[in-house]
């Protein structure tokens, strides 16, 4: 077959859509899950359609480690020597070619030279035929002890989740960072409705839902495709899309009505807004977040939801133009901190490409710094949560010894036991740390994104 061939039509709509998100996110640093929903929902596309596409941007940035490793043997070439459009091209190809069980290779194929020769010229789509009927026909095995190609972490990545966890524990967390992200979470906001009322509507409508595995408030669709910003349910505030690990922060904070409230690094207000409807919007709840476009984002999200009781302020997490009335003002600080999002990688894969040592120890003193400050402004009683959305130790436990340890008697950790949704401390790990006031959460034994979440009281 010539690359000339299947190239008499134009490429199908999904695959079109799915590569230029994917060259945009490799090449350009884009973030897969906001371009991916610019992207999509611009295009005149069915559920079906933006449902593939999705697959295939997820799955190619998932497995982008081990399909490099596939294309290298079958190209013969640096894959840092190709034009950027045939690289990427080509990644999604070996992705249908190893992973889709629905995508017959014939197709794969030819599709993969279309795109070529449409978005780059015919002398690419030959390429990209060659390397992929290579692929197609010979089928290399991956290596089958080489953890960091099988499970498509970068060498330093895996190196630190084995230095972290032990060889076995990184190997289970590793593969649980490939679990099929089909299933969405959302959360009820309970002061439209019940949990029981969205389940009902949506089920009407096909999109399957399930109840959550530990919070009440969550529950599981399958939109197929469907853009969240499509449901009704959505459109009328009834439905927030959140991990239930993120929800857990909520549920560790315990706000109460008619508490001050000051959550530090609040965009795009998904916690936030969270707070707001365990309170029953009855709670004076300050968000703040350095970028005033971000913040934005806060004001929209209560907005949708219904929520009356969120004031939004542009101010830098760490104090420095922060107004000096907030001393010892609140009941409630919420420090969900910049981190490495290591915890992240099954959502948002391109972590996979981004995040590196150097990295997550250049963030060490911004956490310090926003601990310190969220130290300041937190009333003799109150609570201070501290959560990120990583594995690392250093961002996590470390880092609140470390903080106690310089504040010494003023603050503690204070247990979870009677915060947390039972069914949650029921894994022995979660109960034992979380009767001392902290809990890590690791996708393959609990299954959430990896999470930390501890909570500290001000005692003097």
């Amino acid at each position: 077959m010539t690359a000339g061939k299947p190239a008499g039509r134009a490429p199908d709509a999904a695959r079109t859509a799915a590569v230029r998100v994917l060259h945009d996110v490799l090449e350009r640093g884009a973030f897969s899950n906001i371009h991916a929903i610019r992207h999509l929902d611009r295009r005149d596309m069915d559920a079906r359609d933006r449902g593939f596409a999705s697959a295939l941007i997820y799955g190619t940035l998932s497995r982008i480690f081990t399909v490099d490793w596939l294309l290298a043997k079958a190209s013969h070439r640096d894959l840092s020597s190709l034009d950027p459009w045939t690289r990427t091209i080509l990644r999604m190809g070996v992705w249908q070619l190893y992973w889709s069980d629905s995508i017959p290779a014939r197709a794969a194929v030819d599709e993969s030279v279309r795109l070529a020769t449409n978005l780059v010229n015919p002398g690419a789509g030959s390429f990209v035929n060659a390397v992929l009927r290579r692929l197609s026909r010979e089928k290399p095995a991956l290596p089958e002890k080489n953890m960091p190609i099988l499970t498509s972490l970068s060498p330093e990545i895996f190196g630190c989740l084995r230095k972290w966890y032990g060889a076995a524990e990184a190997e289970l967390m590793a593969r649980a960072f490939l679990r099929d992200q089909t299933q969405v979470s959302a959360r009820v906001n309970v002061l439209r409705a019940t949990p029981e009322q969205v389940c009902a509507e949506l089920d009407a409508d096909g999109y399957a839902p399930t109840k959550g595995r530990y919070c009440p408030e969550a529950i599981s669709l399958s939109l197929g495709g469907t853009s969240v910003r499509g449901l009704p349910a959505w459109q009328h505030g009834r439905l927030t899309i959140q991990d239930e690990a993120a929800m857990l922060v909520g549920h560790a904070a315990a706000p109460e009505p008619g508490q001050t409230i000051i959550d530090l690094c609040a965009a795009p207000g998904g916690k936030t807004c969270h707070l707001a409807e365990i309170t029953g919007d009855k709670a004076s709840i300050l968000a703040v977040d350095k970028h005033p476009e971000r913040l934005r984002l806060v004001a929209e999200n209560a907005g949708r939801l219904g929520i009356t009781k969120i004031a939004c302020h542009p101010g830098d997490a760490t104090g420095s133009d922060m107004p000096a009335d907030l001393a010892d003002r609140a009941d409630l600080v919420l420090a969900d901190v910049p981190c490495s999002g290591l915890g992240l990688l099954a959502r948002k894969p391109e972590i996979r490409l981004t995040m590196n040592h150097e990295k997550m120890i250049g963030l060490y003193p911004l956490q310090e710094a926003i601990l310190n400050y969220a130290a300041t402004i937190l009333k003799i009683g109150g609570t201070l949560i501290y959560s990120t959305c990583t594995i690392n130790p250093a961002e996590n436990i470390d880092r609140v010894q470390k903080f106690l340890a310089v504040h010494k008697a003023r603050f503690v950790l204070e247990s979870l036991d009677d915060r947390l949704p039972q069914d949650l401390l029921r894994h022995p790990d979660l109960k034992l740390t979380a009767a001392e006031g902290y809990v890590q959460l690791l996708p393959h034994r609990h299954g959430l994104d990896g999470f930390f979440i501890a909570r500290i009281r001000r005692v003097g």
